[in-house]
């Protein structure tokens, strides 16, 4: 059993699909996937608040779609991205797949995922099969898609692939965007995941690195964005901010900083 920094565990459960656990330090609830990093954490008084600072970053993407109407989330973790839409966008229609059922028990029974709210789907599928599906069938196109698939042992195999990337911009509305969450210190494997990102989004991409983590949030859209087009967001940002709270200005502000010229599509 881990530690974990005194916390008190309250839950440690093993399955053929790995360990999962539940701590709890003061008011912040967390998930560990069986090692020290929290794959997810929450206040227990305000469940619905980002606590952790890339969660805070992926959001960034409203800035280019304020007010998303359908909503695909690969990898639920403890359903933090999940409660902060449902919380702030009581319109909207959340669409979740998650591989693993623990985590899905887990989420609903420690986190506060609502199990009956008919704005929530959530199928226990792999991400790349069931976007796939959604791209094949032509159906259904979305606003936003949040992709933050990983694991103990770092982003699954499945949704690291060209065709991977080429059905989230397939499954995309025209003016929709994907958010990822990526580890930037192993440069190689970042490097490798946004040339595909690139590819598939026809070069309409920006990063934005979290501060003091080793998160790179990836953000690819069907719209066409420039750094003059980011300046003029910064109203928005301001607007939007006053009831989201997450530091959307400040965000914005690295997105320009991090995005000024062509060098930074490089990737190197």
């Amino acid at each position: 059993m881990q530690l974990y920094y005194g916390g008190q565990v309250v839950l440690q459960r093993s399955s053929d699909e790995g360990i999962i656990e539940v701590v709890d330090i003061g008011d912040i609830r967390s998930l560990h996937f069986g090692t020290f990093p929290r794959q997810s954490s929450m206040s227990l008084q305000l469940p619905h608040r980002l606590e952790l600072s890339y969660t805070r970053s992926m959001m960034a993407c409203l800035l280019f779609n304020p007010f998303p109407k359908h909503i695909l989330v690969v990898g639920l973790g403890g359903g933090s991205l999940v409660k902060f839409l449902l919380y702030h966008y009581p319109n909207c229609q959340i669409t979740v797949i998650e591989y693993r059922q623990d985590v899905i028990d887990v989420a609903q029974q420690f986190f506060g995922v609502p199990k009956n709210d008919p704005r929530l789907m959530i199928y226990r599928d792999d991400g790349y099969q069931k976007i796939s599906e959604i791209f094949y069938q032509g159906e259904q196109k979305f606003d936003v898609l949040l992709v933050d698939a990983y694991d103990h042992e770092g982003m699954a195999l499945s949704v690291d692939a060209q065709v991977f990337f080429d059905a989230c911009a397939g499954v995309l509305s025209s003016r929709g965007v994907m958010s990822i969450n990526l580890w930037g210190s192993n440069r190689s494997a970042f490097n490798r995941t946004m040339q595909l990102v690139n590819q598939s989004f026809e070069d309409q991409s920006l990063i934005l690195p979290v501060a003091d983590k080793g998160n790179v949030i990836g953000l690819a859209m069907k719209q066409v964005v420039n750094p003059s087009q980011l300046k003029k967001l910064r109203p928005l940002a301001e607007q939007m901010e006053d009831s989201l709270q997450i530091g959307l200005p400040q965000l914005l502000q690295q997105l320009i900083r991090q995005n000024q010229s062509f060098l930074t599509r490089l990737f190197l």
